[in-house]
């Protein structure tokens, strides 16, 4: 849910092209098989945030998309069965192969590489019956009972009609952070609620009793019934709203799981992350010559 500028500001050339919407079933259909991918793997995360990680798309030799770690490491992910010999290929051009979930061990033992992690790396997995309690999490539970008593929110599941309002709460939530909006995810936020229903995002707006809107989330759904939350903003006054929005949506939004992904190495993040109980924190690995 948080994406900062990636530390390597360089811009060499860089071959291939840059994504568009309609990538989403070319790129879909390539992607590494894996049974619990990265949240990388959602089309709206590679697409919303192409230019921040300058993701291009490369056709030959081989299909891959190329990008920008936040560490600052050029990366490649193959879009098609890999060899020694290819992978030697994109190696002599970029740092690693990345981003692959556990499948990712036996790959780098086939193809004669080393496989490595960053612990910042790993996205944040929770199990939605206990999110919807917010079981293990006792803090968080005790916020969202006290903001429905004194707030009665409302949950209001995302459409056309509540894009408007989390235009607001976003242009709020900037105001109240008081950040230069380049410095925050703010314009990939605002394309992914002018894209919402054009990149299959679910989401949620929520509003006090009184109607104001003041929170909402955005999320992409996988196949296997895991939800990739790429975003969640509200107003400062109401910061115990993302508790109370969490839960409820994941009672009624169908997931499985709630990937809240990675914390960048930030203390910050991970304390927040950490206070909702994951069950898992999900590493991703580079593949690379040792």
């Amino acid at each position: 849910m948080d994406h900062p500028e990636p530390r390597d500001m360089r811009r060499p050339h860089e071959p291939g092209r840059v994504l568009v919407a309609t990538d989403h079933g070319w790129l879909s259909a390539r992607l590494p098989a894996a049974e619990r991918p990265p949240s990388e793997y959602a089309f709206a995360n590679q697409f919303l945030f192409r230019k921040r990680h300058r993701y291009r798309i490369v056709t030959a030799p081989f299909p891959h998309l190329i990008g920008i770690t936040y560490d600052g490491q050029r990366h490649a992910l193959p879009l098609a069965p890999m060899d020694p010999a290819a992978a030697d290929s994109l190696l002599n051009t970029y740092d690693c192969l990345y981003p692959f979930g556990a499948e990712g061990i036996a790959l780098a033992d086939m193809l004669g590489l080393v496989c490595r992690y960053e612990p910042a790396d790993s996205d944040y997995i929770y199990d939605a019956v206990r999110m919807t309690a917010l079981d293990g999490a006792k803090t968080r539970r005790s916020q969202a009972r006290t903001y429905a008593i004194e707030q009665r929110p409302t949950f209001y599941p995302l459409s056309p009609e509540t894009m408007d309002e989390m235009q607001h709460v976003l242009a709020g939530w900037l105001a109240d952070i008081d950040r230069d909006a380049a410095a925050t995810d703010f314009a990939e936020c605002r394309e992914a609620i002018s894209m919402a229903i054009a990149l299959d995002l679910a989401g949620a707006l929520i509003r006090t009793g009184t109607g104001e809107p003041v929170a909402f989330m955005l999320a992409s759904r996988r196949g296997d019934g895991e939800h990739v939350v790429h975003f969640a903003k509200g107003r400062r006054a109401h910061s115990s709203a993302y508790p109370w929005m969490f839960a409820r949506y994941a009672a009624v939004s169908g997931a499985t799981r709630l990937n809240f992904e990675q914390d960048l190495g930030n203390p910050g993040f991970a304390q927040s992350k950490r206070s909702y109980a994951p069950i898992e924190l999900r590493p991703k690995y580079r593949l690379m010559r040792s």
